[in-house]
């Protein structure tokens, strides 16, 4: 069995030549040639017999080392080589052809998959969810700025970082987890985890999409409080109608007693009260017609400073622009700011008469791409914070509890978020608000 194509080559050159000259050794014999002859008829036909046994080989070799060459390229992935065909015709220029073409298809394919790649990259950097990819060595290869949010950090410091480093572990069932901790607010308790793999430059590459469950439990609420808020209105408005009109009706009536007249008129007043109470619920979770610009942030602080003039409110300014819905924002931040200073301990009515020593710091700051807003008082902190945002929970006496919960509607519909925290000095809290720097259009609904 023969060993290569070089061997059978060189071996049928070699049969050649030793052929030859025992043709010419035979035919010198017969002539009976003397040595110089002899010498010089060896010289004259076996050196140049032997340079062109010499080129044959290597045109016949020299086209598949290039081909050789080319192949291996593609297999590593380099599709930028083309081999010239040696012949214009045969099956050494159709080889080199399809391998040619070959190479151009793939190279063309990767130019796809490399696009498909940065575009799938591109909307990760597009997305608030945290998005992370790890390659098959389980080190960190590409995130998203809402990943960076997720650990406090920038990805980019943490790349090659390991999976088990950053908190995610993959077991033997190959399925992802988030590395459980009590104290950690990143832990499996509060987000899900969602994951599937690609390949890249003959590479796997773990895909980890990290969803929010608080908030999608705060949506199932929100849409049970609105199913709720709508049948209660309904149902109360169906009362309320007749209940007014029939006393409207009887204090009209004429004989109808002074005092009876009197609490007809209580009667319709409260009633329209009371419709106009569950009015306000009954638009606690629409869909606002948000239309976010970017807002100079000394105008706004100036505008919110003379609304609350007679308030100690200390603005704290880093930042230029604000990207949000000027109106519903400043709604949100009279909110806000409104609680902060009624949560001080001097705070003896609503009217902002007696508020002057509620302090209350109002900060604009830029954090990871996103703008930071917070407003930190120095009341008496939050007793009760797992029913900040319920619907009808109020610890204010003359509050209704659909303030908290509106603000926030109003947040989520910009894109962002509303945290309500007591302070780490243990005296008084912060409201935090954080919106993406990308506007975000919502129509109303």
């Amino acid at each position: 069995m023969s060993k290569s194509l070089e061997y059978d080559l060189k071996y049928f050159a070699s049969a050649i030549a030793l052929l030859v000259l025992l043709l010419m050794s035979w035919v010198l014999y017969l002539l009976d040639s003397s040595a110089l002859v002899s010498v010089t008829l060896f010289g004259a036909i076996g050196m140049p017999l032997a340079i062109a046994s010499l080129r044959v080989y290597q045109r016949t070799i020299a086209p598949f080392y290039r081909l050789s060459s080319l192949v291996e390229a593609i297999r590593l992935e380099d599709y930028s080589s083309r081999v010239k065909p040696t012949y214009n015709q045969g099956i050494l220029n159709e080889l080199s052809v399809e391998i040619n073409n070959l190479a151009e298809l793939l190279q063309q394919r990767k130019q796809r998959y490399d696009q498909h790649a940065f575009l799938i990259y591109q909307l990760m950097e597009q997305l608030d969810t945290p998005i992370v990819v790890f390659n098959d060595s389980l080190q960190l290869s590409h995130a998203n700025d809402a990943f960076s949010t997720w650990c406090q950090q920038p990805w980019q410091s943490l790349r090659h970082y390991s999976s088990q480093r950053l908190g995610f572990v993959l077991n033997e069932q190959q399925q992802w987890q988030i590395l459980s901790d009590k104290d950690n607010q990143n832990s499996e308790q509060n987000w899900q985890l969602r994951q599937s793999n690609f390949i890249k430059d003959n590479h796997k590459y773990h895909l980890l999409v990290l969803t929010d469950i608080g908030q999608e439990i705060r949506k199932t609420q929100q849409d049970s409080w609105l199913q709720i808020i709508r049948v209660l209105s309904h149902e109360i408005h169906n009362s309320l109608t007749p209940i007014k009109s029939l006393a409207q009706a009887m204090a009209e009536m004429p004989g109808t007693e002074a005092r009876s007249k009197q609490a007809l008129a209580v009667i319709v007043k409260r009633s329209i009260s009371l419709d106009e109470f569950v009015s306000r619920y009954a638009t606690l979770y629409r869909n606002f017609n948000v239309q976010p610009c970017s807002i100079n942030s000394s105008d706004f602080a100036s505008n919110l400073s003379t609304l609350f003039s007679q308030q100690a409110i200390v603005f704290e300014n880093n930042i230029r622009e604000i990207p949000a819905d000027p109106a519903l924002l400043e709604q949100v931040m009279i909110n806000l700011i409104k609680n902060a200073i009624e949560a001080h301990p001097d705070a003896t009515n609503t009217n902002g008469s007696d508020h002057k020593h509620a302090e209350v710091t109002v900060s604009f700051n830029q954090l990871q791409g996103k703008t930071h807003i917070e407003i930190i008082d120095q009341g008496r902190g939050i007793s009760n914070p797992e029913n900040l945002f319920v619907p009808f929970y109020t610890t204010k006496e003359t509050g209704n509890g659909i303030g908290l919960a509106l603000c926030r509607n109003i947040i989520e519909q910009h894109g962002g978020t509303l945290s309500l925290v007591n302070n780490s000095n243990g005296v008084g809290a912060k409201a935090e608000i954080v919106l993406p720097n990308k506007l975000i259009t919502i129509a109303d609904g």
